[in-house]
């Protein structure tokens, strides 16, 4: 078990990653709409919960509208990690400010494996300022600094546990955080982690049949084990979750895991991002399949040409531009890593504006015409809606 684990692990550890230009410099001029910086200040907290029944404490980040005073300036560091590189990495955010008034959809983000809850601050931070919570978690046994090879097969139950039990905790803890309203975010890892979350149960006979055909490549590590994950992460056992309103995946690993036939009966609206050279997260087995078969009415499927699995994450720090291990965690060999980022905060606060806040007006940039987008900045963009 321990040698097919390390082998999937070393492939799969993409998850966290961080800014190294400067967080405050103006937007690009070919930034779409929705990537500009919302009308709210942000604050940001660390949060600590504990799941008593499983004896699990989680570390969440924390990022809200905020009431800043004049002298309070949006600017934090947050003490980061990628592989076993441990950095400094500047923030848009006042730590642990005055929380707007207000009630505001709650937004819970599942990273990759191994990750941290730092995976994409700018994102974070982004909504956040567009009228969000959101809570970044750290998965206890799948983070940098604890994973171990068993964890890749314990975390499909635990993960899924973490995001549920996430959200009351946090409106509890951030009392304008609306814990009726929310939405599953998840990268990579994280993105199996949400749709389970959001009632899409595993299934060993789906799992049996694609690796059949597929020589067992990719998921199929996982197969041997399933008979001892299913009783708590099944399609017998996961329903769908009344307080998710939306789901938003990227780079979405696992699909394989998932019942084929609760994807079918989804009805939660959907949005997908996937790179289409992405040569761990599988472009057609992963992100295109999940939203073939996804039954949501609304849902979309943004596939950005050439990209890899890493085009959703910040940038790699300077601090691992000699240590080539650490700094391929988070390496994109195409793509204008700003650009990328825009392009999905641009999309992120679209479709969650639209299906939280029920902002109509949201509709006119979810269409595959790429509105507001500028001459000549479509390139290699692609949305597919089910609208």
């Amino acid at each position: 078990m321990n040698k097919i684990v390390l082998m999937v692990g070393s492939s799969l550890a993409l998850a966290t990653a961080v800014m190294t230009s400067d967080v405050n410099a103006a937007p690009r001029p070919d930034a779409p709409p929705m990537a500009l910086r919302g009308t709210h200040s942000v604050g940001v907290r660390t949060l600590q919960i504990l799941d008593a029944s499983r004896k699990c404490p989680l570390t969440l980040e924390v990022w809200y509208p905020a009431k800043l005073e004049a002298n309070q300036l949006e600017s934090t560091v947050y003490k980061a990690v990628i592989g076993g590189t441990h950095f400094d990495m500047p923030g848009q955010a006042f730590r642990d400010a005055n929380a707007e008034a207000g009630k505001f959809p709650l937004v819970i983000l599942s990273h990759g494996q191994a990750g941290s809850r730092y995976v994409m601050t700018y994102l974070t931070e982004h909504l956040a300022s567009q009228g969000f919570v959101v809570a970044a978690i750290d998965h206890t046994g799948s983070t940098y600094d604890d994973i171990t090879p068993p964890a890749y097969i314990s975390s499909l139950v635990d993960r899924p546990i973490d995001v549920l039990f996430s959200i009351d905790e946090v409106a509890k803890a951030v009392p304008t955080a609306d814990g009726n309203n929310v939405a599953l975010m998840g990268y990579s890892y994280g993105g199996y982690t949400a749709l389970n979350a959001a009632g899409i149960g595993l299934d060993k006979a789906n799992l049996s049949d694609y690796c059949k055909t597929s020589n067992n490549e990719g998921p199929c590590f996982a197969l041997p084990y399933f008979d001892g994950v299913t009783p708590a992460r099944g399609s017998s056992i996961v329903k769908p979750d009344p307080r998710v309103k939306a789901v938003f995946v990227m780079s979405p690993y696992g699909i394989p895991w998932l019942s084929a036939e609760q994807l079918k009966a989804m009805r939660v609206p959907l949005f997908i991002g996937g790179g289409e050279n992405d040569d761990v997260a599988v472009y057609k087995r992963d992100a295109q399949q999940a939203f073939n078969l996804s039954g949501s009415s609304t849902k979309y499927l943004l596939s950005l040409a050439s990209a890899s699995h890493n085009i959703f994450t910040n940038n790699p720090p300077e601090s691992v531009r000699s240590n080539w291990t650490d700094y391929e965690r988070w390496f994109e060999p195409v793509w204008d890593r700003e650009r990328a980022n825009d392009i999905a905060k641009h999309f992120a606060a679209a479709f969650l504006k639209q299906n939280l806040l029920k902002d109509s007006s949201m509709d006119q940039y979810l269409t595959n015409k790429l509105n507001g987008f500028l001459p000549r900045t479509t390139i290699g963009v692609r949305l597919e809606t089910g609208k």
